[in-house]
């Protein structure tokens, strides 16, 4: 099997080159010979791994975060090729999902002799896909806001979106949506809604606990219109995973497909990746990725 490392030079702290590099001298000191592949636009990723996978299997090391992941996974699916993920970004938050390690040097160790596990990916219209959360609303508009506050050195991810949260908050916007989820509709204002393939975002964030990447299953989480104050009481009970039981949030865990539909444009983040857009359409697609889990 061919094992090729891609990366996203600016991700994280911008050392994704770097990295790429310790991760390459690792695998050489195993015996295993690989390519780096560095992306030079947006959906670069995608293009290399789906022209690269429809030849051979191959192995591909994610180094970046959500965003360069789901690039990788756009190019593979359906394919015998398989991901390692590997946290060199900002949240790197499906790594919290699959790996037990945030150091490099372990999951590589880890990688050696460990197969690849089917995980599900969300398909959205436009022919895009979510391996990890969609949202959208008030924590779709943090990651949005984000940008103003990522080349700050020496401050790990986390806080980079604790600050994004307290400047999102000026704004205490609702957004007045239209969802169905399998049979149910319901329209209402919304400070936001996380429809979960893996279990956490935003650094950390876990908005439906049980939300599980292989189970076939979404889960969505949907929290309806709050006043300022009530976000400053809600968030910290939000990311510490407080949430479940305060009566205006609804979780349901069983569901396969969606549709968002508003008469505006709202902030929708796809792993992390914002767009504004008025309607979103996404389903669930069984085991039809492959991606190492380090135990």
């Amino acid at each position: 099997m061919k094992h090729i490392i891609m990366v996203n030079p600016v991700s994280g702290q911008k050392n994704g080159y770097k990295k790429a590099i310790v991760v390459q001298k690792l695998l050489k000191k195993y015996n295993i010979e690989s390519e780096i592949i560095c992306s030079e636009y947006k959906g670069h990723l995608t293009k290399i791994a789906s022209e690269k996978s429809s030849k051979e299997q191959i192995r591909f090391y994610s180094i970046g975060g959500d965003g360069t992941l789901n690039e990788i996974v756009s190019g593979i699916i359906g394919t015998d090729s398989e991901i390692v993920v590997l946290p060199c970004g900002t949240g790197n938050d499906f790594s919290r999902h699959v790996n037990n390690y945030k150091s490099l040097r372990k999951i590589i160790l880890s990688s050696l002799n460990a197969s690849s596990n089917k995980f599900d990916v969300i398909k959205l219209n436009n022919n895009r896909y979510c391996i990890n959360i969609l949202n959208c609303g008030f924590d779709a508009l943090v990651a949005y806001n984000l940008k103003h506050f990522r080349n700050i050195p020496f401050v790990s991810g986390t806080f980079k979106y604790n600050l994004s949260i307290v400047y999102t908050l000026f704004t205490n916007r609702n957004y007045k949506l239209r969802i169905r989820t399998n049979n149910i509709t319901d329209e209402a204002k919304y400070t936001l809604v996380a429809l979960s393939n893996g279990k956490y975002y935003g650094g950390g964030v876990v908005p439906s606990p049980e939300a599980k990447a292989d189970d076939g299953k979404l889960s969505i989480c949907k929290i309806y219109s709050t006043s300022l104050l009530t976000k400053l009481i809600l968030l910290p009970k939000y990311k510490s995973c407080k949430h479940l039981k305060v009566n205006i949030v609804y979780i349901d865990n069983n569901t396969e497909y969606v549709s968002i539909v508003s008469n505006k444009k709202f902030p929708l983040s796809i792993d992390g990746e914002v767009t504004f857009t008025n309607r979103v359409k996404g389903k669930i697609l069984k085991g039809c990725v492959n991606i190492v889990k380090i135990k």
